[in-house]
C-alpha cells in the first residue's frame, strides 16, 4: 500500500511538470499519506503512537511531538526519513486542513507552488521539504513536512503542536 501511495503522489508530481501553470490538487494523496502515519506498521515507531489521540484536532499534534522527539533518536531514522517526514508532516499539514475555518487549505507539489510564486520556489529549491506545500489564497503557503523535518534534526524547539497553531490562527 505504501509503494501504491508514494508511486501516486510521484506520477501527481510528474503530472504537474507537464501543466505547471495550473496547479495539481494532491489532497488526496497527502490524506492517504497522513492515514499511513499512524496506520502502517511500516512507519518507523509506529508501535509508540497512542492512536487513541491521533484524531486530526490540534491537540493530536502534541502526541506527534511526542513521537518525533522518539524517532529522531531510533538508530533506524536515516533509512526511514524520507517516510517519516512524509508521512509526519501530511498529518500535520490535514491537520492544519481539517482545523483552520479562516481557509481553504490546499495542497500543493513543489511544481504548482513554483508556479504561483516562481522566485521564491526556485530560490528554496526542490527538496523533501518542498515537495508538497499547503496553499491557501488567503494565508498563502506553509510548509508542514519542512518543519517535521526540523523537529527531527534541531528537536522539540520545532514543536509541530505551536506551529499548526500558529498556520490556523487569524491573519
Amino acid at each position: 500500500m505504501d509503494i501504491r501511495i508514494t508511486l501516486s503522489f510521484l506520477l501527481i508530481l510528474n503530472a504537474s511538470m507537464a501543466m505547471a501553470e495550473k496547479p495539481v490538487d494532491t489532497n488526496q494523496a497527502l490524506i492517504e499519506l497522513s492515514q499511513l502515519f499512524y496506520e502502517d506498521q511500516e512507519t518507523l515507531g509506529q508501535d509508540t503512537l497512542n492512536q487513541s489521540k491521533l484524531d486530526f484536532s490540534l491537540e493530536s499534534l502534541k502526541e506527534v511531538n511526542v513521537y518525533l522527539e522518539n524517532v529522531r533518536s531510533d538508530k533506524e531514522i536515516e533509512s526511514s526519513w524520507n517516510r517519516v517526514v512524509l508521512r509526519a508532516g501530511a498529518y500535520v499539514g490535514e491537520v492544519i486542513r481539517k482545523n483552520d475555518a479562516k481557509a481553504n487549505w490546499q495542497w500543493l507539489d513543489y511544481k504548482s507552488a513554483k508556479a504561483l510564486e516562481p522566485e521564491f520556489f526556485e530560490s528554496l529549491g526542490m527538496s523533501l521539504s518542498s515537495a508538497a506545500v499547503l496553499y491557501s489564497k488567503e494565508k498563502g503557503f506553509t510548509f508542514p513536512l519542512a518543519k517535521v523535518e526540523k523537529f527531527l534534526i534541531n528537536g522539540p524547539e520545532d514543536d509541530v503542536h505551536f506551529f499548526a497553531a500558529v498556520a490556523i490562527r487569524e491573519k
